[in-house]
């Protein structure tokens, strides 16, 4: 597939040192992918649906096999797109046909590094469950003050250098961190600790000190947070899903800067900048 399909451009807000300008960014793609396994006198069977940029897809599929039910070159037989309504391509979902009978070993497990991977339901995940209101009470010092208390609270990262973190910040309260080795186990645990101890996330921030992937900013959206912020990019997927849930969506955020891909409206500075995102 092109490398075209792979990235996307998009306008966003960049914020740098007080001044605020309108520029085109590269966005990595984020889909789903869903992989079935057929051989001779067995139909096609689900085998696993896994989050990825596309391209390259039957290499994904046949190492995904390789890695996870010891397939090898002479047991493939076959790759092919699986085709859609009104005959058309579906790039989205791959079948790979094996000479002979494998044992599939499917699993939900899936790595750390990908929170929903491995589930059957995961393109329907991908969907906010409710349209949030973001209020422009927001300001760039503010996020920039968090961000140093985030950075001095990451003990695992400081000690190890091989964690994540999350920071939440509620209208009331303070400030709840979750420190994991997977983005998404990070931000779970600080949802997790706001549950337990009884703190309201509606209208809060959360920090990222990682890649603000879609299920990230769902997961954000699922307990009424309404500001994003990370360190890293995010996909061209989570903007999507954050314009739709009404998240602002911060990235790249630096010491003076910061790059704005949604709801302009909920930081103070680009304010009146709304409409460039639209």
């Amino acid at each position: 597939m092109p490398l075209a399909h792979a990235i996307e451009t998009r306008r966003v807000i960049k914020y740098q040192d007080g001044a605020i300008s309108v520029s085109v960014d590269s966005l990595i793609q984020e889909e789903p992918l869903v992989i079935d396994v057929e051989w001779p006198g067995n139909a096609a069977t689900h085998f696993t649906t896994t989050m990825r940029t596309p391209g390259d897809d039957f290499a994904l599929a046949v190492g995904l096999l390789a890695t996870e039910a010891a397939v090898t070159s002479q047991d493939v037989r076959q790759t092919r797109y699986c085709v859609g309504p009104g005959n058309t391509q579906d790039y989205n979902k791959v079948t790979v046909t094996l000479r002979n009978a494998v044992e599939l070993t499917t699993s939900p497990v899936r790595p750390v590094s990908c929170g929903w991977c491995g589930a059957e339901d995961l393109v329907a995940r991908l969907e906010p469950r409710s349209s949030l209101v973001a209020q422009p009470s927001y300001g760039f010092d503010q996020i920039a003050r968090l961000f140093i208390e985030f950075d001095q609270r990451q003990r695992n990262f400081h000690s190890t250098g091989a964690s994540h973190a999350a920071l939440l910040q509620p209208r009331n309260g303070e400030a709840i961190l979750g420190e994991d080795v997977g983005r998404h186990n990070a931000l779970d645990k600080a949802i997790g600790h706001s549950i337990l101890d009884g703190v309201p996330l509606d209208g809060g921030i959360a920090l990222l000190s990682g890649r603000a992937g879609s299920d990230l900013i769902l997961k954000a959206s699922s307990v009424g947070l309404t500001h994003v912020a990370s360190v890293s990019a995010p996909t061209a997927l989570a903007v999507k899903i954050a314009n739709q849930a009404g998240i602002t969506l911060l990235g790249f955020v630096r010491p003076g800067r910061f790059n704005l891909y949604s709801h302009a409206e909920g930081i103070t500075e680009t304010y009146e900048a709304t409409r460039v995102l639209r």
